[in-house]
């Protein structure tokens, strides 16, 4: 990434479409209403974290039924004199294995929750922890689901908003720190927070200690509850006044829960009602057994379930499992004692639960268990019910019916499997690998047309993402051959994917890498994926080939495989290769934070300060992700401190935004300049300003720093002090004499910032302080249109009475009326109006204030600024007039209350040349019969689709496009987008209305795509040859978008295979950019000629980056005889 701009300078086109992005982001918040502002928290909210504890506390609390530990855990929690307590304090809960922590913790929530539900100042979060879903559990994601909770209902606060404008354009995670200090603030609003932590002791060691020190340092008013096993415990240093309670389940509890148990057992129910003592027996040596774990219970009654005979059941109460291993054991041999199919389906289902690198859905494994080997489709007579599943297992596998997820009965069940496992399922791994690889080798995977067929495709299509990972090891060697072939696929799979929307869903290693090549190798796709094995076998008999576009040590790097790194290294891999947003290989790791890697990069000679990527430098790249030992290692091997670039301009400024302290202050002792200009935010200062990072700042500010520095996106630090209503920097940065009439930015001002944003204290100060009220600078030209615009009635009055001008022009919407009128705030719109707003004031996106009023569907506003004398008929703004933005969007009282009043119904001008136009576009038929009533004239030509007729036939309106003919409409009538509106209807495939056209004298001389069509237009005489347009003729349309069986019956009708024209120059380069085989060998077998000259009066590569398949590329220069033809420059082969 080139440099940011220096104060003054012109912005990179980089900077202008990150700027862009960031105006669409902010505008619209407020362009579309609620409903928006409601989008954008919840993608906010999702980017932070995806955890909704709250709802697993639901299915747990749900999961309990009858006895069990609710009961229990009514016993722990009450309520004393109006007060939450719980018997024992809030601290580590330690529980025996099985004894049923997580539903008490679910209690614990759920009761909470209730008893604080009407007390605004009572937080209460929890976080469920899974041994499963560890790699998905991060600290970071962990403690954002616990500040996600927290803002239920609240406003989520400007440094989440800002983190996620701040990450978003780099396509970065938050650190640590920042989603520290985004909770700390939540954590602040509250006078108690209870956090409940449920099974601790399921979070792998190193981030369980990140995850206790955090929870370890929250204010005095938190208070902790920690559920676990008794072999983990905080450490009392950390938790002072932590105190630990044992829990077992008690045996009246686990004697309700049997009995409930037996009453649902069709064997163990027949016994005891031939002879009744048996339930005694029963309930006496399972008690005594399940020494207060309900899990031992459970497994122990349906091990007796399983017995035929009262005789059975006696025997084996003679026997009882002695802990839950043993229970385990007993599971298992009834497992092997099954017949041969249920004991195999038995097996695989314990192989899938197990080895899944997530929970699989319930029909995810059924059809996992029911592909079988050399399969080329699924055979739906192999699946199998869950119930028949879930019954050979023999209690070792539940279903969770709230999330439809398979899962083992107990994560105690998971170590017991994985102790087996090497013994009783030695080649598990392998076993899913091959179903997996099985299933995406099926007929038509992965050929673009799967694209269009995803509600077909089996479930475990999402899972076999997984294939790769289940693929490391064992499997490589067993499975050579297939994996191979799977592997010279990849680039296909990456491309079908992002074509069907399922990009999102395939988004684990190393399908996620953010700069995949466009034709990576097999070596590559191997080393992205960790494959050690066939990495070295790839390797094995020749040189390294490094891919030009994107080499396999960068992305090795970017995910920490050490082992990868160095065969690479062994085998010659350049260690200052550098291509794409990761820069070099070292940059890579050290953005990750892989700080093995970055250690043996450097050993291998790395370019300490090599310059490019994203982050431009390692430097850099470690300082936003807050690697501070990275930091350290590159400083002493030689890294410049002061090295200037990438997005964040300098690495202190990195820092600084992250919050990262300790590495601020690692980098000034390396003599960073404190006052560096650049990156995003301009300067340190400005970084740490709008993060909220108070203690980053006053080192700044200690160490020098331009209180008043220009430049970033926020134009200074008071600005964006301002904008995230950051009030103790704010503070300071005036007492340090900040600038208040500072101006710059995207706000104009620190007295705009602070006004769009709702800050009313900080908007008091800066005017106490001397703000230029009226200063017109900025997204919205002025303080008070920014307010209007947010709705923020109370910073309006104050600007109005302090003097702000009410006509003042200019911003987004033109004046501070229309951007009120726009967004519906009625009482801004009437005080403005009080304080003399001219209601005709011209400009802005909507033209008037009516226009905007009438867009956005604010009757009342509509009414009152009518009433007060708005011009009914201005011209201007996006839809031309105010009718037509009423009829455009479909706000049929508006469109009513704007004819009774004297609107022009044929008024020409806008986006859509006419309000007929408009409402025909969007389909509107009855503002469509209100116009028509009205006078409209139905063969009004202009806007975008030339009339209204080829308007609704674009949009596949039919009812709206027989109305117009039925009026007149001129079926012929040429202009617009698609020149006529058969070539409309034709072009998106609506059938019905070609037919309709057709049959009212439409000339039929355009044809495209939809075979249906292509057969209603030859058949009605349409011109097979005809010339123009972007593609030249219809040979050309249909070669370059693919319609393979469209070019055989055009040639068989007579097509011209030579036909010259369009921006391909003629069908077969058409075909051939972009990548139709097929269609290229039809074409060349009708002898279409192979030296014919490319379109745009240049060569065969019409693009200057074009996209073209080898295959294309060995058909389309094997015909040339006596050449030889090499690739320009300017192509990408894939």
């Amino acid at each position: 990434m080139a440099m940011p701009h220096q104060p003054g300078e012109a912005p990179t086109e980089g900077e202008e479409a990150l700027v862009d992005w960031v105006k669409v982001m902010d505008r619209v918040v407020v362009e579309g209403g609620a409903e928006i502002n409601i989008r954008h928290r919840d993608v906010i909210l999702n980017w932070l974290s995806p955890y909704q504890f709250l709802s697993t506390t639901r299915r747990y609390f749900a999961d309990a039924g009858e006895g069990g530990p609710v009961d229990g855990c009514l016993r722990i929690l009450s309520l004393k004199n109006g007060n939450l307590v719980l018997e024992a304090p809030f601290g580590a809960v330690e529980f025996v294995s099985g004894a049923g922590k997580t539903v008490l913790a679910s209690m614990v929530v759920d009761h909470l929750s209730a008893a604080s539900k009407n007390n605004e100042d009572i937080g209460v979060a929890c976080i469920y922890l899974n041994h499963k879903e560890a790699d998905q559990q991060p600290p970071t994601k962990l403690l954002a689901g616990l500040w996600r909770q927290l803002v239920l209902d609240r406003d989520i606060g400007s440094i989440a908003e800002s983190l996620y404008k701040q990450h978003r354009e780099k396509g970065t995670e938050p650190s640590l720190d920042e989603v520290v200090n985004v909770l700390s603030l939540s954590l602040k609003e509250f006078s108690q927070v209870f956090i409940i932590v449920d099974a601790m002791d399921e979070c792998p060691e190193f981030p369980r200690e990140i995850l206790l020190k955090q929870l370890a340092a929250m204010g005095s008013n938190v208070n902790l509850l920690i559920t676990s096993r008794p072999n983990i415990s905080p450490e009392s240093s950390s938790f002072p006044n932590f105190e630990t309670l044992d829990i077992l389940a008690a045996p009246g509890d686990i004697q309700v829960y049997i009995n409930a148990q037996i009453e649902s057992s069709p064997h163990l129910s027949k016994h005891i009602r031939r002879k009744p003592e048996l339930q005694e027996e029963i309930l006496t040596k399972v008690i005594d057994t399940a020494d207060g774990m309900f899990l031992l219970a459970k497994l122990y009654v349906q091990f007796l379930s399983t017995k035929n005979t009262i005789g059975h059941v006696r025997e084996a109460l003679k026997e009882p499992p002695k802990n839950l291993y043993d229970s385990y054991d007993l599971a298992m041999q009834q497992i092997e004692a099954q017949n041969e199919d249920n004991r195999k389906t038995a097996h695989s289902t314990l192989i899938w639960v197990a080895n899944a690198k997530r929970p699989l859905t319930v029909s995810e494994l059924t059809v996992a268990l029911a592909i079988k080997p050399g399969a080329q489709s699924l055979n739906e007579d192999y699946l199998l019910d869950i119930e028949t599943v879930l019954a050979v297992c023999a209690g070792l596998v539940i279903v969770d019916e709230n999330l439809n997820m398979v899962r083992l009965v107990h994560y105690t069940t998971q170590e017991y499997l994985d102790s087996i496992q090497a013994q009783l399922f030695p080649h598990a791994q392998t076993e899913i690998t091959y179903t997996l690889l099985t299933l995406l080798a099926f007929d038509g995977y992965p050929e673009s047309a799967w694209a269009s067929h995803l509600t077909e495709l089996p479930p475990l299509i999402e899972y076999s993402q997984y294939c790769l990972a289940h693929a490391a090891g064992q499997p490589e060697i067993q499975l050579r051959d297939m994996l191979l072939r799977f592997l010279g696929q990849a680039s296909q799979w990456k491309q079908t994917l992002a074509k069907s929307f399922m990009t999102s869903r395939w988004n684990s290693m190393p399908w996620n890498y953010p700069d995949w090549p466009s034709w990576p190798s097999a070596l590559w796709v191997a080393a992205a994926a960790n494959l050690v094995v066939t990495e070295k076998s790839l390797l094995e008999g020749g040189p390294l080939q490094q891919h030009s576009e994107n080499p396999e040590i960068i992305v090795a790097s970017y995910y920490g495989h050490m082992k990868i790194v160095s065969i690479l290294l062994e085998k010659g891999a350049d260690v200052n290769a550098a291509v794409g947003e990761n820069g070099s290989s070292l940059q890579a790791a050290a953005a990750q934070g892989h700080t093995g890697i970055v250690r043996i990069l450097l050993e291998k000679g790395a370019n300490v300060n090599a310059a490019g990527g994203r982050d431009e430098s390692s430097l850099q790249a470690a300082a936003a992700g807050g690697h501070t030992e990275i930091v350290s290692i590159l400083l002493e091997k030689g890294a410049d401190v002061n090295a200037a670039g990438g997005f964040y301009g300098s690495s202190l400024q990195a820092a600084a935004a992250g919050g990262h302290t300790e590495i601020v202050s690692i980098l000034l002792e390396k003599g960073a300049d404190v006052n560096a200009a650049g990156g995003f935010y301009g300067s340190s200062l400005q970084a740490a300003a709008a993060g909220g990072h108070t203690e980053i700042a006053n080192i700044f500010l200690e160490k020098g720093a331009d209180v008043n520095a220009a430049g970033g996106y926020y134009g200074s630090p008071l600005q964006v002090a301002a904008a995230e209503g950051h009030t103790e920097i704010f503070s300071i940065l005036l007492e340090k004499g900040a600038d208040v009439n500072a101006a710059g930015g995207f706000y104009g001002s620190s007295l705009q910032a602070a006004a769009v944003q709702g800050h009313t204290e900080i908007v008091n100060i800066l005017l106490e302080k001397g703000a230029d009220i009226n200063a017109a600078e900025g997204e919205y030209g002025s303080s008070l249109q920014a307010a209007a615009v947010r709705g923020h009635t109370e910073i309006v009055s104050i600007l109005l009475e302090k003097g702000a001008d009410v006509n003042a022009a200019g911003g987004y919407y033109g004046s501070s009326l229309q951007a009120a009128a726009a967004q519906g705030h009625t009482e801004i719109v009437s005080i403005l109006l009080e304080k003399g707003a001219n209601i005709n004031a011209a400009g802005g996106d909507y033209g008037s204030s009516l226009q905007a009023a009438a867009a956005q569907g604010h009757t009342e506003i509509v009414s009152i600024l009518l009433e007060k004398g708005a011009n009914i008929n201005a011209a201007g703004g996006d839809y031309g007039s105010s009718l037509q933005a009423a009829a455009a969007q479909g706000h049929t009282e508006i469109v009513s209350i704007l004819l009774e009043k004297g609107a022009d119904i044929n008024a020409a001008g806008g986006e859509y040349g006419s309000s007929l136009q408009a409402a025909a576009a969007q389909g509107h038929t009855e503002i469509v019969s209100i116009l028509f009533e009205k006078g409209a004239d139905v063969n009004a030509a202009g806007g975008d689709y030339g009339s209204s007729l080829q308007a609704a036939a674009a949009r596949g309106h039919t009812e709206i496009v027989s109305i117009l003919l039925e009026k007149g409409a001129d079926v012929n009538a040429a202009g617009g987008l698609y020149e006529s509106s058969l070539q409309a209807a034709s072009a998106q495939g609506y059938t019905k209305i070609v037919s309709i056209l057709l049959e009212k004298g439409a000339n039929a001389a355009a044809i495209r795509g939809h075979i249906e069509i292509v057969g209603i237009l030859l058949e009605k005489g349409a011109d097979i040859n005809a010339a123009g347009g972007r593609d030249g003729s219809s040979l050309q349309a249909a070669a370059v978008q693919g319609h393979t069986e469209i070019v055989s019956i055009l040639l068989e009708k007579g097509a011209d295979v030579n036909a010259a024209g369009g921006r391909d120059g003629s069908s077969l380069p058409a075909a051939a950019v972009q990548g139709h085989t097929e269609i290229v060998s039809i074409l060349l077998e009708k002898g279409a000629d192979i030296n014919a000259a490319g379109g745009r009066g240049g060569p065969l590569y019409p693009y200057n980056r074009c996209w073209i398949s080898p295959v294309c590329l060995q058909k389309y220069f094997g015909r040339k005889q006596h050449r030889h033809h090499h690739l320009p420059n300017s192509a990408k082969v894939l």
